[in-house]
């Protein structure tokens, strides 16, 4: 129940962001917002950075990249292992041990004060006056309330050390993860 409400004010927010909806692009829920007290409010708001995930040249030539069953299997289990440790972390609000589990270009890219000017823009961030200036506030007012309870039902391989992961919400795969492999560890990344 939680979840078709949260995609129907997902997607009107999308809509007031974006001027009209994304054309047939997967959406990346990864960035939704909330209030500053996530237990007092369930309003998410999704900027339209994250709404949808333009193909880059570099993206277009890592779709054809296939995995065999058993590889396939084996990387979704130990997605899905890696999300249910990322959830606890996340309701427990550990900023310190989050950011094991992020790449360099993540981080670098979430702590751009331009990229935290433009989540700061967002409806609800503006509603509460709040104003991102940090990696920790983006996790704080952004991830914490996005990232929770989130789950994998799906990978799609990008490359050999990359994934993309998706969560299905009312028979639509949402983007919750893209992943990537470093010194044997998945780190989620950009």
């Amino acid at each position: 129940m939680y979840a078709a409400i949260w995609i129907l004010i997902s997607s009107l927010v999308i809509a007031g962001c974006a001027g009209t909806p994304p054309a047939e692009e997967e959406v990346d829920s990864s960035h939704a917002v909330t209030a500053p007290e996530p237990e007092q409010t369930s309003e998410p708001v999704v900027d339209e950075q994250q709404t949808t995930e333009p193909q880059s040249s570099q993206d277009k030539s890592t779709e054809e990249y296939t995995m065999g069953e058993e590889e396939y299997q084996e990387t979704k289990k130990d997605l899905a292992n890696l999300v249910q440790e990322l959830n606890q972390i996340i309701a427990n609000r550990n900023y310190q041990e989050w950011l094991d589990y992020l790449t360099k270009e993540y981080k670098d890219y979430y702590s751009d004060p331009e990229v935290l000017k433009e989540y700061s823009e967002a409806p609800l961030l503006q509603k509460y006056d709040i104003k991102l200036r940090s990696l920790k506030d983006y996790f704080n007012y952004v991830v914490v309330a996005s990232r929770k309870d989130v789950r994998i039902d799906d990978i799609k391989p990008l490359s050999e050390n990359k994934v993309r992961a998706y969560m299905n919400v009312n028979g639509e795969p949402i983007v919750v993860y893209t992943l990537e492999k470093v010194d044997s560890q998945w780190k989620i990344t950009k």
